[in-house]
């Protein structure tokens, strides 16, 4: 039962465990793009080759606190806010869809006239991350996926039954729809086939934690599905990679880009 709890509460993961220094909430270094139906609130750190950086569900900028000092002195670090989350607003009454995500990440990088970018993406911003490979080919260089999955039984049917039981509950209980939608988001999505995996162009890193939430069976059928990919386990991990492995996330991310 600890282990079907567990992927509701990644709803505050991020925020939880993440060292808090002031980023998502740097007036010198913030900025809102206005959408029709969303204002994506982000932060631009540093110079030099784009990385975005794509926090989880429900969680904010600040979830790669560990990581934007040094990814930020060899690139430059646009870390936004995905809609309705974080600073970010959302006034659209349709499902949130992964693929939604990736327009918004599209839409700031032509905000910031950037044409080609890369992407660090934690849980649900690794998901975007593979999204945007796949809807945007021409407009990505790297993607880097932490604890990822391409449909929702990556993280195991039991998992899935948890969040519809924790849905159920929550609309018994009148919690506001913009909660309950972060929560359906993961029970629908993504729906990611076999064959836009194959067709990926861009090169990625899948990385999960020896204990992630994903299933290792799931991690391992991505990367071996996507043509240009590379696998990595960090021993000793869970679903908080970008937390309890930074250092050395930020290194592989600085030796994947470069290379």
């Amino acid at each position: 039962m600890k282990k079907v709890l567990s992927l509701i509460t990644l709803i505050i993961y991020s925020i939880s465990f993440a060292q808090n220094n002031n980023f998502g909430k740097n007036p010198a270094a913030g900025n809102i793009l206005h959408l029709a139906d969303a204002d994506i609130y982000y932060e631009v750190y540093g110079k030099g080759e784009p990385l975005f950086l794509l926090h989880g569900n429900g969680g904010s900028i600040d979830a790669f606190s560990k990581e934007i000092p040094e990814l930020s002195k060899h690139f430059m670090v646009i870390a936004m806010d995905t809609r309705g989350q974080g600073q970010s607003t959302d006034t659209s009454k349709e499902p949130l869809t992964y693929r939604k995500f990736a327009d918004d990440v599209k839409m700031l990088a032509d905000e910031l006239n950037l044409k080609k970018i890369n992407i660090l993406g934690w849980s649900d911003g690794g998901n975007t991350g593979i999204e945007f490979a796949i809807k945007y080919p021409h407009r990505v260089k790297k993607v880097i996926t932490s604890g990822a999955n391409v449909f929702p039984d990556g993280v195991g049917e039991n998992e899935v039954l948890a969040m519809k039981n924790d849905v159920a509950e929550k609309r018994a209980q009148q919690k506001p729809e913009s909660e309950i939608r972060l929560i359906q988001l993961m029970i629908d999505e993504p729906k990611i086939t076999k064959e836009q995996l194959n067709n990926i162009k861009a090169k990625v890193l899948v990385v999960a934690g020896e204990n992630d939430l994903i299933l290792r069976s799931h991690t391992e059928y991505i990367a071996s599905e996507i043509p240009k990919s590379t696998l990595k386990i960090y021993k000793g991990a869970s679903h908080g990679v970008p937390v309890e492995r930074a250092e050395e996330l930020s290194r592989d991310v600085i030796e994947f880009i470069n290379k």
